[in-house]
C-alpha cells in the first residue's frame, strides 16, 4: 500500500495541472483534484486493484469536473430552500415595494426618481420646484423609514434594494 501512496503523490503535479485546465478557478482545481484523489484512495483503500494508476486518475478527476460534489451535509429543513431562489429576491421586491407605498407621497415620488430613474437631486429640485435641501431632507427621511419597515442595518443601502426591484 506504501507504493500505492507514492505513486498517488508522484501523480499529484501532473493531476494538478489537468485540474487547473479543466476548472474555472485555481481554487476549484485544488478542490477537484483533491476529491478524485479521495476516490481513488478510498477505492484502494477497499482493496481495488488498479492496474495503471495514472490513467484512472485522471478519468476520475474528468469525471469529478463534470459531477456535483458529494453532499456531505445533511439536508434538513434549515438549510434546503423550500422555493426555488428567484422566489426569495420576488418577496423582497414586493416588501420593499410596500414599504415605499406606506411612505408619504411626497417622499416616494422623491426617493422613486433619485433611486430608480438615477435622477439628480439638483434635477429632481427643478421638475418638483423644490429646494434642494428639502430632496435630500425627503429622500433622506424616506430611506431612514425604509430601514427601519425593512429591519435593515444602517449599514445597508437602500438603494441596492431599490435597483434590484427596478432591474
Amino acid at each position: 500500500m506504501t507504493s500505492d501512496a507514492q505513486t498517488l503523490t508522484d501523480l499529484m503535479p501532473a493531476l494538478i495541472r489537468l485540474a487547473r485546465i479543466l476548472a474555472p478557478s485555481s481554487d476549484m482545481a485544488e478542490d477537484m483534484a483533491q476529491e478524485a484523489l479521495l476516490r481513488v484512495w478510498a477505492r484502494m483503500k477497499k482493496g481495488a486493484t488498479i492496474d495503471d494508476l495514472r490513467p484512472y486518475l485522471m478519468t476520475t478527476l474528468r469525471n469529478t469536473s463534470t459531477k456535483p460534489a458529494p453532499q456531505h451535509q445533511e439536508l434538513t429543513e434549515q438549510n434546503t430552500p423550500g422555493k426555488p431562489a428567484e422566489v426569495w429576491s420576488r418577496f423582497a421586491c414586493g416588501d420593499v415595494n410596500d414599504a415605499i407605498t406606506r411612505l408619504p407621497a411626497d417622499q416616494a415620488d422623491l426617493l422613486r426618481m433619485a433611486v430608480m430613474q438615477g435622477t439628480s437631486y439638483a434635477q429632481i429640485a427643478k421638475t418638483f420646484d423644490l429646494p434642494i435641501g428639502t430632496v435630500m431632507s425627503r429622500i433622506s427621511r424616506a430611506r431612514a423609514q425604509l430601514r427601519a419597515d425593512l429591519d435593515l442595518p444602517k449599514s445597508k443601502a437602500v438603494e441596492t434594494l431599490l435597483q434590484d426591484m427596478a432591474s
